[in-house]
């Protein structure tokens, strides 16, 4: 059961209501005047505060199991570590006078790539993993699963944790051709986006071997 229910639905609540109002924290360069700029800076700062509530009980949930014994629990703990890497970057970006420098760079692809790519799939695999055995019937390979997790999570952040510094040395996002003096970054990044493609198929392997050999879990 979820560690503190009812403070989980007022931060969803919360995060909807506050969602409708900060939505010109991506035009911050178009000329907003100061006062327009402090609202809605102030506003995407708010928000950290129901999403640090969400983050918290998450933690205190996972708090006392065997984190060990299941693969389904790496994967939890995975996006929630994406999940609030992305969400300080976002605290970062919600400064306007920071946004304006970093803005349309790699930082702000590594922001939300962290948020919503690494975290909604890190979730979306935990998910498969738990719900993967109760649907079918057929067990995974728990020691590969685990292997994988932790090379997925190695190639992922190996290939969005250097756009952080690519976009801190002021590289836009969206060009194809680009300084020497970013290739380092670049290449390490791109290395990481292959291991991240290999992982993934191995994942998808996995899936199947179970289909394979039929190794089911003695229910029903």
């Amino acid at each position: 059961e979820i560690f503190s229910k009812i403070n989980m639905i007022y931060a969803m609540i919360s995060i909807g209501i506050l969602g409708f109002i900060v939505w010109a924290h991506h035009m911050f360069t178009i000329g907003l005047d100061i006062d327009t700029q402090l609202y809605f800076m102030s506003a995407t700062m708010i928000i950290a505060i129901p999403t640090s509530i969400k983050i918290f009980s998450w933690l205190m949930t996972l708090n006392g199991k065997k984190m060990f014994n299941s693969s389904t629990n790496f994967w939890s703990i995975g996006f929630i570590i994406m999940f609030t890497l992305g969400g300080l970057t976002g605290i970062i970006l919600s400064n306007s006078i920071i946004d304006i420098n970093l803005h349309d760079t790699y930082f702000v692809v590594a922001h939300f790539h962290y948020v919503l790519s690494m975290g909604v799939i890190f979730s979306i695999f935990s998910s498969i993993i738990f719900w993967f055995p109760l649907l079918t019937n057929l067990m995974l390979n728990n020691n590969w699963l685990k292997i994988n997790f932790f090379n997925l999570f190695l190639s992922i952040n190996l290939t969005f944790f250097p756009q952080h510094f690519l976009g801190l040395s002021g590289m836009p996002r969206r060009y194809i051709m680009y300084s020497d003096y970013f290739i380092m970054w670049n290449n390490i990044s791109s290395l990481g986006s292959l291991m991240t493609i290999l992982f993934t198929f191995i994942f998808i392997y996995i899936i199947i071997e179970s289909m394979l050999t039929k190794r089911t879990m003695g229910i029903g």
